[in-house]
C-alpha cells in the first residue's frame, strides 16, 4: 500500500479558541478525505481543549497536534506543557524541533531526544522537523546538519516507534514570510537523505516513516513537491491558515501524488 499522504498545516502564535473552532468546524464539513490519506491542524495550545473536544465528536478523523511538549512529567516549568496535560486533551500529534523552537527558543538536540523519548512512551505521534539555516547552507553542510539533528533527536528510540513517527524537512531559510521558497531540486536530495538515515536508524521499518516538506508552501508550488518521489506530504504555514488556503494547498497537493503515483 506504500506510505501514507500526511497534509496539515500549524498555526503558531494564531487563532483565539474561538477562531480555531469556526476553522476547524468549517474545515471538517469541507474537506474530502481519501483512502491512506490524513489531514492535521496544530492550534495553540488554549484552542486545544475546544477544538479536540468537537473533533471527538466528528468523523473527518482530522488529526489535533499540539505545537511543543516538555519532557518533564510535571515540575516548576514555566510556560511549559507535559505529555499528561495533552493526554488528558486527546490531542493525536505533537510537534517537535521546529525551527522556531530551536531558533527562538534555544532547543538544542538533546533537548530534543528527551522530548521525543517522553512523547513515544506517551504513545503521541511525533512530527519531527529538521531543516537547516541559511549559514549552514551556505557552507553547504545541509546533509550533515540534517544527519545530525535526525541522529541525535532520535538516539535510543527503538524501531517500534518509528510507525508513530513522521519527520518533516523545513529549511530554516525558506520558512516564515521572509522565506526564500526552496526549488524541488532543493528538496529532493535531502528527502532522499533522511531515507536513507532513518533507514540507518530503523532498519526496514524506517523506510515507512512519512517524510513532509514544510516551507513557504501554496497552491501554486505544492504539486512540485509532492510529485517527488521521497515525500508523502507537506506542512504548511501561513497558506493553510485560511480554510480556502488550506483546501487549494491541499488538492494541488493531491494532484501532485497523482501524478507521481501515474507515472509509477
Amino acid at each position: 500500500m506504500g506510505r501514507p499522504f500526511i497534509f496539515g498545516t500549524n498555526f503558531k502564535m494564531n487563532q483565539t479558541p474561538a477562531e480555531s473552532v469556526t476553522f476547524y468546524r468549517e474545515l471538517a464539513a469541507r474537506v474530502t478525505t481519501r483512502p491512506h490519506t490524513q489531514c492535521y491542524v496544530i492550534p495553540p495550545y488554549t484552542s486545544l481543549p475546544a477544538v479536540s473536544e468537537i473533533a471527538r465528536d466528528d468523523d473527518s478523523q482530522i488529526w489535533i497536534g499540539a505545537q511543543n511538549m516538555h519532557w518533564a512529567p510535571e515540575g516548576a516549568y514555566t510556560g511549559e506543557i507535559s505529555a499528561r496535560i495533552l493526554k488528558a486533551l486527546d490531542v493525536d500529534l505533537v510537534l517537535l524541533g521546529h525551527a522556531e523552537r530551536r531558533g527562538l527558543f534555544y532547543e538544542t538536540d538533546p533537548d530534543l531526544n528527551r522530548k521525543l523519548l517522553t512523547a513515544f512512551d506517551a504513545g503521541f505521534r511525533v512530527l519531527l522537523a529538521v531543516g537547516e539555516t541559511a549559514d549552514e547552507r551556505h557552507y553547504r553542510v545541509s546533509a550533515e546538519t540534517v544527519s545530525r539533528q535526525l541522529k541525535i533527536d532520535l538516539h535510543g528510540i527503538p524501531a517500534a516507534h518509528a510507525s508513530h513517527l513522521i519527520v518533516a524537512y523545513e529549511p530554516v531559510w525558506s520558512i516564515g514570510a521572509g522565506g526564500t521558497p526552496a526549488s524541488p531540486g532543493d528538496v529532493e536530495p535531502v528527502a532522499m537523505l533522511i531515507r536513507d538515515v532513518l533507514a540507518g536508524l530503523f532498519g526496514p521499518a524506517g523506510r515507512d516513516v512519512p517524510v513532509l516538506y514544510g516551507g513557504s508552501v501554496n497552491p501554486e508550488n505544492a504539486a512540485a513537491f509532492t510529485v517527488l518521489p521521497d515525500i508523502d506530504g507537506l506542512l504548511v504555514g501561513r497558506a493553510g491558515w485560511t480554510v480556502e488556503g488550506f483546501l487549494a494547498t491541499y488538492e494541488a497537493a493531491l494532484a501532485g501524488r497523482d501524478l507521481a503515483a501515474s507515472r509509477g
